[in-house]
């Protein structure tokens, strides 16, 4: 909800670098906690950790709701952060309670209703900025924290401990956050920051600290996150893939709306208005949904690799279509409504259950929630990627005072995106074939 009150805190706070760290520090906070209490729910029960989740998060909102400092508004969204670890402690619950041949299905439910839920929260937040103040939205979260910590309470029955350790791993947890938060820090604000030496130094020592962390995690008897799951094929190349995807094909919106409403005196591009670019994005959204739940049910009869496959087919279809054929607008929002966005969709939600299909359930939060922070990783490194490619060719208007990305630029980050594509064919082609008695599954 926040992306909604953005430029309102540009004007208040006169400080772009700040107001960008409301998104940036929740994106910290949320890769770095959600393989953690994924792992902490697989010990010590999944819906008491959701519980505590929450309220960490109704916490955050309200510490950013009841002060106007920015620096205690950019301390809340931080706590905020952890409620993506919400995500993989709920693929954990699902596979408590839902067979393997309905596995597919529960995940496609989640993810769609994950999907839905953001494009809701955006028509909140604009509601609440436009008819309140800015403000406002961080009550709205605490108060649906709240809320959905009583629909837990209520409707979600205890978890079982599946294993209680005498030792927990405290310092795989102490190692693994500020490794992911310094490389991650690095990457996001590398582009703005010129790639200045201080932020190739964090990313430089956020990796050492990964690559330390890694052999303490391989050493260690019962370690925290077991790094050894990403070795089995199936988990490694449905890892593999969401990072490839999250590079650019994930990161549709960042590309295909600055494209639609490019000027078209630019060389490229409709010069629609925002409103506008909405309304495409609207029934795009509805039908990713849709293909959400849609392959989710079919998972039930159809293999998820089979299902992948053809989705990252219509993938490639799509972005090299608009690389083809930039110039006609029905065209280009038929290939966005049609294939990029819903099929990408199917790819991103049927991942989990991948992952699920090839870990251990007393492993299923903490391997989830490491699936989400490659596509942390994969979505820092791709937003870099898409800022260069933008910048590779320009074009500006008669007196240089505004620059806009020149056709070339556009045309050779739809190329890439159906490269990624592409290479997210091939990793899919490459899962293991299903056994007759999990053809549903994987």
């Amino acid at each position: 909800m926040i992306y909604v009150a953005i430029s309102i805190l540009y004007e208040q706070y006169g400080d772009p670098v700040g107001v960008g760290w409301l998104l940036t520090a929740f994106t910290l906070t949320a890769a770095a906690s959600a393989a953690v209490a994924g792992r902490l729910g697989d010990l010590y029960g999944r819906r008491r950790v959701m519980i505590v989740m929450l309220l960490i998060a109704c916490s955050g909102s309200l510490l950013s709701a009841l002060h106007s400092e920015l620096e205690w508004i950019i301390a809340g969204r931080a706590i905020q952060g952890v409620s993506m670890a919400i995500l993989p402690l709920g693929f954990g619950i699902l596979r408590e309670h839902v067979d393997n041949r309905h596995l597919g299905l529960g995940v496609s439910v989640i993810g769609a209703t994950y999907t839905v839920g953001g494009g809701v929260g955006v028509v909140i937040g604009g509601l609440v900025v436009d008819n309140w103040y800015w403000q406002g939205l961080f009550f709205i979260s605490a108060g649906l924290a709240a809320f959905s910590i009583l629909f837990v309470l209520a409707c979600i029955p205890p978890s079982k401990v599946v294993a209680r350790q005498k030792h927990v791993d405290v310092l795989g947890g102490v190692l693994f956050a500020p490794a992911v938060a310094l490389i991650l820090y690095g990457l996001v604000e590398g582009a703005q920051a010129a790639w200045a030496p201080r932020l190739l130094g964090l990313i430089a020592t956020g990796m050492v600290v990964l690559a330390i962390w890694t052999v303490y995690e391989l050493r260690h008897p019962n370690p925290l996150i077991d790094v050894r799951l990403l070795g089995r094929k199936q988990v490694g190349l449905a890892n593999l893939n969401i990072f490839a995807i999250s590079l650019g094909p994930l990161l549709g919106p960042a590309i295909y709306l600055p494209f639609l409403q490019q000027p078209v005196w630019t060389g490229i591009g409709f010069g629609i208005t925002a409103t506008m670019a909405a309304v495409v994005k609207i029934p795009a959204n509805i039908l990713a949904s849709v293909a959400a739940l849609g392959s989710g049910a079919a998972s039930k009869r159809v293999p998820v690799r089979t299902i992948m496959i053809v989705s990252a087919c219509g993938n490639i279809a799509g972005w090299l279509g608009l690389a083809l054929w930039p110039g006609n607008f029905w065209f280009c929002v038929t290939m966005i409504v049609f294939l990029i966005v819903p099929l990408g969709s199917v790819l991103l939600v049927l991942t989990p259950s991948l992952v699920m299909g090839a870990v251990p359930e007393d492993r299923t939060s903490e391997a989830t929630g490491l699936t989400q922070v490659v596509r942390a990783f994969g979505k820092a490194v791709g937003l870099q990627m898409i800022a260069l490619g933008f910048a590779s060719a320009q074009v500006s208007n008669a007196d240089g005072s505004v620059t806009f990305p020149a056709a070339d630029a556009y045309i050779t980050v739809f190329a890439a995106c159906a490269a990624l594509c592409a290479i997210s064919l091939v990793l899919v082609i490459s899962l293991p074939r299903p056994t007759r008695a999990s053809a549903g599954n994987t």
